[in-house]
């Protein structure tokens, strides 16, 4: 059991330090070059160096070190500790590949797309180890604890749209702070992705006269289960059996032809559901 938690911590120590050096390549190579500011401690660490020359990296510890402080009743020792790290690892690797890395491209779009893209995923392997970059992501989990229901990457989103506007007075210019925009649109779709993955799925209702047919073929064919909902014919007033069922999105069209092989007439409705848990899908988990 000790060796499992220790492999366990390892491998999470792991993609935490993955992600902290991809989170601070995507600065170096792509970011900071072009003073685009993705929201967040870390664009006000390059308000700061803008203004004064400081380094970024050494900005974000000492902004990060109240919010830390004031986290650690909140989110316990293990989180902290885990975001500490992360919080001077990036930091350091943002200082350290700045001095040492020339930016990928100057072309700005391209920037702030793949900029977006990069710091995303380092975000986001950083987030699934259980830690945070500090900053605006620690006010993030903070507002998370109030509204559980909203997700990581739209919380962020909220923040730093905050701190993009104080960015875009500073340099005075309003172009750098719409490609931050984009960058912080592309970094959070990129977040939430990791973290929920891929979890859009096809809610159906089926209403057929052959109900009991349909939701067998569909357990026996699509290996999916079936619940069957009573209804009344708003029209007829004769009961009705609602077949209701859960698919992934590639399914769907599989689920309507072989509805349609059973019967023609029947009626369906597909709607897109998201964060299905269960068997079949993903367990739940509350991040």
């Amino acid at each position: 059991m000790k060796k499992k938690k220790y492999l366990a911590y390892l491998g999470s120590l792991l993609l935490i330090s993955a992600g902290c050096a991809l989170y601070a390549l995507a600065f170096a190579l792509f970011l900071e070059p072009h003073l685009i500011a993705p929201g967040g401690i870390s664009g006000l660490g390059m308000v700061i160096n803008y203004l004064s020359g400081f380094p970024i990296g050494m900005s974000i510890i000492i902004m990060n070190a109240p919010l830390l402080l004031f986290s650690l009743y909140k989110f316990g020792a293990r989180f902290i500790a885990s975001t500490l790290y992360a919080t001077v690892l990036s930091s350091a690797l943002i200082d350290l590949a700045m001095a040492h890395l020339s930016p990928f491209t100057e072309d700005l779009l391209l920037a702030s797309l793949y900029g977006g893209l990069l710091l995303g995923v380092g975000m986001g392997m950083v987030f699934a180890g259980g830690a945070t970059t500090g900053g605006s992501d620690i006010l993030s989990k903070l507002l998370r604890l109030r509204f559980p229901h909203l997700k990581m990457g739209q919380v962020m989103l909220a923040v730093d749209t905050v701190i993009i506007i104080i960015c875009a007075t500073v340099f005075h210019n309003i172009n750098l702070a719409l490609y931050a925009a984009i960058t912080l649109y592309v970094s959070t779709v990129v977040i939430d992705m990791i973290l929920y993955g891929s979890d859009h799925a096809v809610l159906s209702y089926i209403i057929s006269d052959k109900h009991d047919a349909v939701g067998r073929a569909i357990q026996d064919t699509l290996d999916r289960g079936v619940t069957y909902l009573a209804g009344t014919g708003g029209h007829t007033q004769a009961a009705k059996q609602v077949v209701m069922c859960v698919v992934r999105r590639n399914e769907s069209t599989a689920l309507g032809d072989l509805v349609e092989s059973i019967d023609p007439d029947a009626f369906m409705i597909f709607t897109e559901a998201h964060q299905v848990f269960g068997f079949g899908f993903s367990p739940y988990t509350r991040k």
